[in-house]
Order: C-alpha cells, then sequence, then structure tokens
C-alpha cells in the first residue's frame, strides 16, 4: 500500500519556511509577517513568550499548582488525581511527578481500544508496578466502527477514539469523586495542529453519528454525554480541576527519557508507539496539511520552546519520504472493514461540513482556553 499524497516538496529544503522555526508557507492558515516569522511563532511568544524566559514566573506557576495539589490532598478523598496512561513520554511524566513529587493518591487508567499495541500494554503494566498504583483497563468495544465511520465521511479515523479517553477520564473523575483530572497535553509543547482538521466534541461525534445505526449502542457507552461541557462547568463551579500539566512546569522528552532511563531503567518506543494505526493517522495528516508531515510541526514546536535549533529541526525532516507504504494500513483495513480504494477515497474528505452550530462555539473556546492559534 503506497502513499498518495501530492508532492508539492512541502517538506524539502527549498519550500519557503518560517525564519524561527520550519513550518512551510503551505501549512494550513499560515501566515507570516514583515520579517518572516510564522503566525504560530508569533502566538506562542505571545502567550508563553514570557514564561520561557522567565525563571521567577515558572516559579509562579510551579507554586500555583503545589497549592492546587495541597488543596485536593486535603479534601481527604481516596484518590487526588486520575491520570490516563498510554506508556508514552507526557503521561508517564505526569504519573511520576504526581506520585514520586508532589505525594499524591493516583488512580490511572487506559482505554484499552483495537489499536492499542501489545508492547505499550507490556510497558503500562510495567509502569503501574514501578509506581505502585491501582490500574483500571476499559476496552471500547466501538473503537473499529467508529473509526470506520469518521474516517468515510470526515477524512480522520481518531475523533472517536479521542473523545472516548477524555469521556472515560470524567466518568472515572466522577465516579471516584476524584478533584483532579491530570493531562499530559498543553499548547506550549503540543505541535500546531488545526483544531478544524481533528475536532472531537460531542456535538461534532453527534452530527458525525446522524443517519448510523448505532444509537441503542451510544447511548449505553461512554459517547453518552457531553462530558467536555459538564467538566468544563464543574471547573468554573471549583468541584473538579482538570490541570494542564505541562502548563505549570518545565517539560523537556530528552530529560524525561533519561530519567526514566537512569532511574527505572525505562524506555520510550516511538512516537505514538502506543498506537499500531499512527502512520495511517500520520497519513492523513498529511493530506490535510497539504503534504507537511507531523514531524515538521513537531520540530517547529521544539524550536519554539528552545529545545532545538532550527539547523537540527530541519536535519530531523531530512529523511521524510514521499510515496512509501503505509505501516499498518493492511491491517488497518481488515479491522475497519475497508478496501483501499474506499480508504483513498475516504481521506479526501475533512470535518468542515460537520462543524456547525455548538460544535463551532466548542472549538472556539478551546482555543481560547488552551491557548491556541489553530
Amino acid at each position: 500500500m503506497t502513499r498518495n499524497i501530492q508532492k508539492d516538496n512541502a517538506n524539502s529544503p527549498e519550500v519557503r519556511r518560517c525564519v524561527r522555526c520550519i513550518m512551510p508557507e503551505n501549512y494550513p492558515g499560515i501566515t507570516f509577517n514583515s520579517e518572516g516569522v510564522c503566525s504560530f511563532c508569533q502566538y506562542f511568544d505571545d502567550k508563553w513568550g514570557s514564561w520561557v524566559n522567565s525563571i521567577e514566573e515558572q516559579r509562579r506557576t510551579e507554586a500555583k499548582l503545589r497549592g492546587i495539589f495541597e488543596a485536593a490532598k486535603r479534601k481527604k478523598r481516596p484518590y487526588d488525581a486520575i491520570i490516563g496512561i498510554s506508556s508514552g513520554k507526557d503521561s508517564s511524566y505526569c504519573l511520576y511527578l504526581c506520585k514520586e513529587v508532589y505525594g499524591l493518591n493516583v488512580l490511572t487508567f487506559t482505554k484499552q481500544s483495537c489499536f492499542l499495541t501489545d508492547e505499550a500494554v507490556t510497558k503500562i503494566d510495567r509502569l503501574v508496578k514501578i509506581f505502585d498504583v491501582p490500574h483500571i483497563y476499559y476496552h471500547d468495544p466501538l473503537s473499529p466502527e467508529l473509526a470506520a465511520i469518521f474516517l468515510r465521511k470526515t477524512g480522520n479515523l481518531c475523533t472517536a477514539c479521542e473523545l472516548s479517553a477524555f469521556n472515560t477520564t470524567a466518568v472515572l473523575a466522577r465516579d471516584y469523586n476524584i478533584p483532579i483530572i491530570v493531562l499530559g497535553n498543553s499548547s506550549r509543547t503540543e505541535a500546531s495542529v488545526p483544531k478544524s482538521l481533528n475536532p472531537w466534541d460531542t456535538f461534532f461525534f453527534n452530527n458525525v453519528m446522524k443517519g448510523e445505526g448505532y444509537r441503542e449502542r451510544i447511548r449505553d457507552s461512554f459517547y453518552r454525554h457531553n462530558y467536555l461541557v459538564s467538566e468544563g462547568i464543574r471547573q468554573l463551579l471549583g468541584l473538579r480541576r482538570i490541570v494542564l500539566l505541562p502548563d505549570y512546569v518545565e517539560w523537556d522528552e530528552e530529560k524525561i527519557a533519561d530519567l526514566f532511563k537512569s532511574k527505572y531503567n525505562y524506555e520510550f518506543g516511538a512516537e505514538h508507539g502506543d498506537c499500531w494505526a499512527h502512520e495511517v493517522a500520520n497519513y492523513l495528516f498529511q493530506k490535510k496539511c497539504h503534504g507537511v508531515h507531523p514531524r515538521v510541526a513537531k520540530c517547529s514546536m521544539l524550536v519554539r520552546s528552545g529545545k532545538m535549533t532550527r539547523e537540527e529541526a530541519m536535519s530531523a525532516i531530512s529523511d521524510i519520504e514521499e510515496g512509501k507504504e503505509i505501516p499498518g494500513l493492511d491491517r488497518f483495513l481488515k479491522v475497519c472493514g475497508m478496501t483501499e480504494d474506499e480508504f483513498h477515497a475516504a481521506s479526501e474528505k475533512n470535518p468542515q461540513p460537520y462543524i456547525k452550530g455548538l460544535s463551532q462555539l466548542i472549538n472556539f473556546l478551546r482555543r481560547k482556553i488552551r491557548r491556541q492559534v489553530a
């Protein structure tokens, strides 16, 4: 199975790029100022520049984080926080910080969809033993069917999985009366993926699912309620806190990897190694982003945050190949009941027809709350 991405030299050195990071001019939504600095860098500087350049501000946010955690401890509940773990750097570091540094009683869980790799399960089980924390696996039997529906309609297979992961967190937090949900993502550390290409709010989900024969099965699943809205309201009322941990403390992937290797003899696998379909998702990302590989956006974020030089970033994308096979595609087609022709036809679709009404409002608010430009 070969890639079918139009070659526009999106990943080549010749294309016009931001003079600071390496984002190319054909990336969706990008603009450049008169000095050649891209809008993603400008937005990062506006929202995070003072934090990155001020030790004092970093100390203030870390002190604020300690206050949040201490307040949770004073509630004297069985668990102070809940963390979804995938075996990757971000969730593993969240677990390390919460358990070992801040002394929280933590409940962990993993959404065990059909896309979870055996290697990830092995690593997750080891993490649970290392940190001696309770852990729950939640099996999602709808994941392959929903992935196929969303791919056929929107050209995106990740929406249902990501929405289910958040909803699982919310349900467990509610059922166990846990005051804090800890997440390892942040607009300061995440690549600049346009949210219009990957919306996962419940309103969008319901728009896509109209006309599908899954109503009764979904009613009994974690997709039933709009937990994004209910958890947002709980946070506003002070009933539960959603903590994006990288918003408060330094986050260096190389140092995280070194820490786990030296202290626990634990090595992380490839990025997104917990999902065997991640290369299929990467292919779809490139189709929507005019051929730009996700690694370009990732390296650009590392440049902005001072973790990589521009020269190192250009070197890191130099081996990106076009026209090669898509690892995992045969398996994905079999699991989701699709032909290769159906897959490539679906890859031309986009989510825009289903982003309307309340879904538009949710995505607008998310960009404001999460400090995102795209």
